[in-house]
This record gives C-alpha cells, structure tokens and sequence, in this order.
C-alpha cells in the first residue's frame, strides 16, 4: 500500500511467483506471513514449505524458525523435539542453542531429554552473560530434570531477580509458575505454543 492502493491479494501473488523462482526473498515473506499469521491465516505447513526452500539455500534464519516449528508443532505440523533440535543446531547462534538445551531439559517426549546436556550447554551460555534470564531459566529446568530441585530453586530464583534487570523480557509469571514445580519437586515439561 505504499504509493499505491493495497491490494493484499495481488501482492501475494506477485510474491508467490518471485518465491517460485527460487528468490530467497519472497521466500522468506511468504514464510514469515504463514508463520506470523497477521497479514494472512496462521499455516504452518505452508511456511515450513518455504523455509525448507531457504534452507535449501542455506539461509540460517530458515532453520530458526523451523526449530519453533517443530518444537511447538500445529497447524499440519507434527511437533518433533529431535528435528527442532537439529533446526536450531544448523542456525548455530547462541539463542538457538539456548534453545537446544530448554528442549533438552522440557520436552514431553522423554527420549529427547537429557538433563546433563542441558545443564552443560546452559552452564556455557552463562560464561557469556552471568545474569541472562532466559539462560537461568534453561539451566533451572536442566537443574530440575536431573532431579536436582534444590539447584533448580536456586538457579530460577536467580532468573527472577535477573529479569527484574530486564524489562524487555516479560515473563515474569512463567518464571514463577516454574519456581513453584521445582519447590514442589516436579519437572518442568513444555508444549510450546506459538503466539
């Protein structure tokens, strides 16, 4: 709509024959609309389609988002821990493994589990920042998964009070709720659901 009337329909078209022709680009749109689902109905499937053309291609955030794809799962999408895993490894960057080691620690399906993993790859996320929230609380849940809830209690109470330094991340409940499955000795396990 800039400059010109907006007409979704026909821009999405031009776009779809852009993605067609293998631009990474329109690719990349037509992925984020499915998966953002604002500008046109949420579809996963759709958007796993081309981002599985990006990664063809060897575009990083392509496997970004199919990590999330696979770990929450929906739409047409089966959620698979073991392929999100393997997602979020090929993207390589430091959140993607922040988000190997909360599947290695969360995921309801025990055979992708594994606490020692997940405390190890936590435990270096935090050399590069010792107050990160969101890494507290992946090594609180690892803590947790190995069965030790004391350095579970301990460690997301850190979270807490880590996110009170960043107001940006609002989660503040999530953390809490969590806090109180390790005060009740209980492991923490997630079915991520994409907002």
């Amino acid at each position: 709509g800039r400059f010109v009337t907006q007409d979704t329909k026909q821009g999405l078209s031009w776009v779809n024959l852009a993605a067609q022709q293998h631009n990474i680009k329109a690719q990349q749109t037509l992925a984020d609309l499915a998966f953002d689902g604002k500008l046109i109905p949420r579809d996963l499937a759709l958007a796993e389609k081309w981002y599985l053309q990006m990664v063809a291609q060897g575009d990083k955030w392509a496997h970004f988002r199919l990590g999330f794809i696979y770990s929450a799962g929906g739409d047409g999408v089966v959620r698979n821990c073991g392929k999100a895993m393997e997602q979020f490894s090929a993207a390589g960057d430091a959140v993607s493994m922040g988000n190997i080691a909360w599947i290695l620690a969360t995921c309801p399906e025990a055979e992708y589990r594994d606490g020692s993993r997940a405390v190890s790859m936590s435990l270096k996320l935090l050399e590069q920042n010792q107050n990160d929230p969101t890494v507290l609380d992946n090594l609180a849940a690892a803590y947790a998964e190995l069965g030790d809830f004391s350095a579970a209690i301990d460690t997301q109470k850190k979270a807490i009070d880590a996110l009170k330094n960043n107001p940006e991340i609002v989660r503040s409940d999530e953390f809490i709720l969590r806090l109180k499955q390790y005060q009740n000795n209980q492991a923490y396990r997630e079915i991520i659901p994409l907002m």
